[in-house]
């Protein structure tokens, strides 16, 4: 990716807020001798944020900087924050544990707070953070969960043969068990933002039928960057690593994440507690399990 250089004007109060949702995002502070910088930053990956006494912001880098800064002019505009429903999922990628999707709608006063938290895409965090953060927000009432294990998991894939398809119907359960908890309580949502993941749009409407029709929705790529998407996205992945280290206290084994570097360790799985239980720790229907069988 090439450099991308982000210059943004900043009201007092966003300026004043900027640090904390940085530092929050994983962001350091720099040494500065510039008098025009009140504050300079870097991330992990070398991008760089200046914020001068003009209250103009500049980030530089070779990523997009667009969740940021809707954080930070986000912060001051509460009252132009419309609530709507979030979702995303965790554990497609993962060779071993489960597939979990949440939904989560976001409200006025949850999204001054997750703000201020600097809630992000699940992916930009360390496990560690994942669960700092689901730690503060884990009480919020407006969060629904699927999770699919995964001997589950590998039935459903025999029996649709392609994964969008299951994808879609977690997605349509999560934003169903949302629309029609909302609606009880008396509380309306017109809008749901999905993360794409399928290039055919209308998946996750098939699967809602009627109830899709009453609602504005929306799926795009990167769909973390709507701060209802990121927070479906933390809490996806706080109940995925609970349930990982669940898994692995139940077979007394460590089971590694992603779908890289697993073939050794489901090996040794196998070796040790039996092909049968490999279907009930595993998604079996990765091209990974030919070679872990081989």
């Amino acid at each position: 990716m090439t450099q991308n250089t982000v210059s943004i004007q900043l009201n007092s109060q966003e300026a004043n807020l900027a640090k904390q949702i940085l530092l929050s995002a994983g962001w350091v502070e720099e040494e500065n001798n510039n008098e025009y910088i009140l504050l300079r930053m870097r991330n992990k990956d070398g991008s760089v944020v200046s914020l001068y006494t003009s209250k103009k912001i500049v980030f530089q880098g070779k990523e997009d900087f667009d969740f940021l800064v809707g954080q930070i002019k986000g912060s001051d505009n509460v009252n132009e924050f419309n609530p709507h429903i979030g979702v995303d999922e965790v554990g497609k990628g993962d060779y071993f544990g489960p597939l979990v999707v949440a939904s989560c709608f976001v409200n006025e006063e949850f999204f001054k707070k997750v703000i201020s938290l600097g809630v992000a895409d699940s992916k930009k965090f360390s496990d560690r953070k994942i669960m700092e953060l689901y730690g503060k927000i884990k009480d919020y009432p407006y969060k629904y969960i699927s999770i699919v294990y995964p001997l589950e998991y590998n039935r459903l894939i025999l029996e649709t043969g392609n994964v969008a398809i299951l994808l879609a119907r977690q997605h349509s359960f999560v934003i169903e068990k949302a629309l029609l908890d909302l609606k009880s309580k008396g509380i309306e949502c017109k809008k749901v933002v999905i993360d794409q993941f399928s290039s055919k749009k209308s998946r996750v409407l098939d699967e809602l039928g009627e109830l899709g029709s009453s609602i504005a929705f929306e799926q795009y790529h990167k769909g973390e960057s709507d701060i209802a998407v990121a927070c479906a996205s933390v809490f996806a992945r706080a109940i995925f690593l609970q349930e990982m280290e669940k898994m692995s206290n139940l077979y007394n084994f460590e089971f590694p994440k992603g779908s890289s570097n697993v073939i050794e360790r489901a090996r040794l799985f196998v070796k040790q507690k039996g092909q049968e239980e490999l279907k009930k720790v595993a998604k079996i229907s990765f091209k990974t399990t030919k070679s872990v069988l081989r």
